[in-house]
């Protein structure tokens, strides 16, 4: 048995890609790490993590803080998943750099602010996420989310829909969904408004993580009896592929958060710190490398395409991750194929 992981991402029309607020990231442990939209497979004796984060378009730097914030997530051990408490403490230290990194950009712009940006920093970054830990079990696997705002999980199987997490239905989403801040982390809510959910896997089924925009689609679809998971699931494989195959006829991986490394935490590339500094090289994506990887998103592209030409879908930066539970007869080198759940990682 293995873990397939493979996404996608695509900025708002008539933006650049550099502009994508959006950011998703996976680790796995004991191997490597990939950022963007390689399709990475696990055996069974691997932890799996997937995070996928919104910035907030209205908020200062949402990019940066939006790729930190999912590099981050992916870095916790998967039992934070389940621990508001825990989690919450992580999420702070990880806000604790941002005051002087915001004082650092604006004394890096060289220009005046304009009218929207003190409001914006008086407030910092924002951004929503879900994130998910992947543990092997005997005869499958164990999954734990945790989740601030509105980007969802679903676990599917074929085109039944097992869970949806933190939303199930589409008048859910509203225009002030809670939000993890750059300088206040989580305000005065604090863990409360962390929400966690966990649940086990057979071979066969797929955890489906995505933006608002295209989870809010999603329940709709399934609230008319249109569902659409199978197709979701296709499009993040489709992306995926396309992307190997790119790499496979000599095109550079992912130019943004790219990185290499073993254990339970990001490799060096990624860097682990508290604040911009741990965004590597590209600062937002904009080079020649990443914008080759990120064809792997025409799949994407295509279907949001149609659904944003017919306003079935808002126009808004849209992420969908697919993490697939196979049974191909792969099998990993601990006896049993199953984990001890207390290790914590």
């Amino acid at each position: 048995m293995s873990v397939a992981v493979a996404g996608c991402r695509m900025q708002k029309e008539g933006d650049a890609m550099a502009e994508c607020a959006d950011a998703w990231y996976h680790l796995v442990q004991g191997g490597g790490t990939v950022q963007g939209l390689r399709a990475t497979r696990a055996t069974d004796d691997s932890t799996v993590r997937c995070a996928v984060a919104d910035g907030a378009s209205l908020s200062a730097l949402p990019e940066p803080w939006a790729r930190t914030l999912a590099r981050e997530l992916c870095a916790v051990p998967v039992r934070a998943l389940s621990d508001a408490d825990t989690l919450h403490a992580a999420l702070r230290t990880l806000s604790d750099g941002w005051p002087a990194a915001l004082r650092s950009y604006v004394t890096g712009l060289g220009r005046p602010l304009d009218w929207l940006e003190p409001h914006a920093l008086q407030h910092g970054p924002a951004a929503t996420f879900v994130a998910v830990g992947v543990l092997p079990v005997p005869g499958g696997w164990r999954w734990s989310a945790a989740a601030v705002g509105d980007c969802c999980l679903f676990q599917t199987r074929g085109d039944t829909l097992v869970t949806a997490f933190p939303l199930s239905l589409p008048e859910s989403f509203g225009h002030h969904p809670d939000l993890v801040r750059g300088l206040d982390c989580l305000g005065a809510a604090g863990p409360s408004a962390i929400r966690t959910a966990s649940g086990t896997a057979a071979p066969g089924d797929v955890l489906l993580l995505a933006s608002d925009a295209l989870a809010k689609w999603a329940l709709a679809q399934e609230t008319g009896r249109r569902p659409a998971w199978r197709q979701l699931a296709a499009v993040a494989v489709a992306a995926g592929e396309q992307a190997r195959g790119s790499a496979a006829g000599g095109e550079p991986g992912p130019g943004a958060g790219a990185c290499s490394g073993s254990g339970s935490g990001p490799g060096p590339e990624c860097g682990t710190g508290t604040g911009p500094r741990s965004e590597p090289r590209t600062g937002g994506g904009g080079t020649g490398a990443e914008t080759r990887a990120e064809a792997g998103g025409d799949a994407l592209r295509a279907f949001i395409g149609l659904l944003r030409d017919t306003g079935a879908i808002e126009d808004d930066d849209v992420t969908l991750v697919a993490v697939r539970f196979l049974d191909d007869g792969r099998t990993g080198t601990r006896a049993g194929g199953g984990a001890d759940l207390r290790d914590g990682r």
